[in-house]
């Protein structure tokens, strides 16, 4: 089973306050500089994420045996995360019905919601072994993108899209993990994340923007009719692009333990629930008219605010009482503690 280290972690932090930052971006994201800092992140913040994931995961199936209490914690959080969801955007909406929609998904919820399905296909891949099953990972996630009808049931475009993060993950080891961290593979993987950063910041806005649903794992009848051809190739270089990030991130990060910044990475999923319904309230109060989109001096405060809201969500006090609602099912079941990672 993989271990969690300290590169890890802190992996995790800087990923997570990107998440946030990059949701508070998505609402107000019209120029130049928040337009390419949003692409920039969502370029790899989500296939490094699930990446990490999946390396996590190697515990999942072990021995013949199934971590079901993994997938159960999954499987309420979603169900908690998409009541949240249900409130915050029937106050934006102006109304909360009392029907909820838990079989189509494409905000925040859909990485756990993904993660359940990603994870039971753990022992099919078990068994068929590394190169089979990342080599039909690939595939599906390219071809996947042309089933336009089934769009985000179950999450499904981005089920498809993602999973070749999650199975590269899943089968790297930590071996490849500190090969990759020492002499020149680590300059190596810093130098390409360095000049893909440097192409996607400079140019999405004004070259990239027909591409740019491609970060989001969209399904190519999305996309302008003339690139529906060649929609699986453009997702191929965005897979490119979002794995030399990633790997160029983890790569950069060291391995000791840092202030305030692994302890962000341990806690991760109480910041990724919390914030996305902050968001959203932010939105419903009309807290955004204080942002001057234009001044980048406030768009960098809002970025500075979206660290220390991260910090804030994994603090202790936050922290406790996420994972007492999130354990809630298993310690009334006289089972607590179950799956604690977060």
């Amino acid at each position: 089973m993989a271990q969690r280290d300290y590169r890890i972690d802190n992996a995790k932090g800087i990923l997570i306050i990107l998440v946030v930052i990059g949701h508070f971006l998505l609402p107000v994201a019209s120029t130049r500089f928040t337009t390419n800092s949003l692409y920039l992140i969502y370029t790899f913040h989500m296939p490094c994420f699930i990446f990490i994931s999946g390396y996590l995961a190697k515990g999942v199936y072990r021995d013949g045996k199934f971590r079901w209490d993994r997938l159960l914690r999954l499987a309420w959080l979603y169900f908690l995360f998409e009541l949240g969801v249900h409130v915050t955007e029937g106050l934006l909406e102006g109304h909360i019905g009392w029907r909820i929609d838990f079989l189509h998904e494409s905000g925040a919820p859909w990485y756990l919601l993904a993660l359940i399905f990603w994870y039971l296909l753990i022992p099919a891949c078990f068994y068929m072994g590394k190169w089979i099953s990342l080599l039909l990972a690939l595939a599906v996630g390219l071809a996947g993108g042309y089933a336009g009808g089934l769009g985000d049931f179950l999450a499904a475009d981005r089920v498809l899209a993602f999973a070749p993060f999650f199975y590269l993950g899943y089968f790297f080891s930590g071996k490849n993990l500190r090969d990759l961290c020492r002499g020149g593979r680590r300059l190596t993987a810093i130098a390409l994340a360095a000049v893909w950063a440097a192409v996607i910041f400079l140019g999405t806005y004004d070259y990239l923007e027909p591409y740019r649903l491609a970060v989001y794992g969209a399904m190519y009848d999305r996309f302008a009719p003339e690139l529906y051809p060649v929609c699986w190739l453009i997702r191929l270089v965005c897979y490119g692009a979002a794995l030399s990030l990633s790997l160029g991130l983890i790569a950069f990060l060291p391995a000791a333990k840092l202030p305030l910044l692994t302890k962000l990475g341990q806690r991760t999923l109480s910041v990724y629930v919390l914030h996305r319904l902050i968001r959203d309230l932010c939105q419903y109060f009309d807290l955004y008219r204080f942002l001057n989109v234009h001044s980048k001096i406030q768009v960098l405060t809002l970025m500075g605010g979206c660290v220390l809201l991260s910090l804030l969500l994994a603090s202790g006090p936050v922290y406790r009482g996420f994972q007492l609602l999130a354990e809630l099912p298993f310690r009334l079941a006289g089972r607590p503690g179950a799956g604690r990672r977060g």
